[in-house]
């Protein structure tokens, strides 16, 4: 654990250096239990659930100390639309038209795991592999997005949105 982590979480302390030192502990933690014990579930989670926070706190301190945002917002579709962009014809109308990012988190309880996979049915992706995470991924991909509507097997715990002008072009 560094210096500026607390309780084995990353803080970064208000400092972007250390908030990436701590990430980069997290990701190094992550790969050795990845590494030595793939199947101990409970070291597996643990070590997820610090890289995500690490992860967490690492965007929040780019955004307070740099006015970034979350520097690894939809990494896999920022690859698939990479490769729908070299497909699309230069120069269409369509590219003249305001383009904004609209980007919303959620923490979300499953209180219900039996009931959220029966509702999630099979797999809309091979990625999917049945994880808490997983089963509500794959809700979300399947139906745009009302976590109120699955009654007591989520519960929304916290959500956030914010949008404005898209700055990747």
């Amino acid at each position: 654990m560094n210096e500026s982590q607390k309780d084995d979480h990353a803080t970064g302390q208000g400092d972007l250096p250390a908030g990436a030192k701590d990430l980069g502990s997290a990701i190094e933690q992550h790969a050795r239990v990845l590494a030595e014990s793939p199947g101990d579930y409970k070291r597996v989670v643990q070590a997820v659930n610090r890289l995500r926070a690490s992860a967490l706190a690492y965007a929040t301190l780019c955004a307070d100390q740099a006015g970034w945002g979350n520097p690894f917002s939809d990494l896999e579709s920022d690859l698939e639309s990479e490769e729908e962009t070299t497909e699309e014809s230069a120069g269409a109308a369509s590219e003249e038209a305001p383009v904004v990012h609209l980007e919303a988190h959620y923490r979300i309880r499953v209180t219900d795991m039996e009931a959220a996979a029966r509702l999630a049915g099979d797999p809309e992706s091979e990625d999917l592999l049945g994880a808490p995470s997983d089963v509500v991924s794959q809700l979300f991909m399947r139906d745009g997005w009302d976590p109120s509507r699955y009654g007591d097997v989520l519960e929304v715990l916290d959500q956030s949105w914010s949008c404005g002008p898209d700055l990747s072009s």
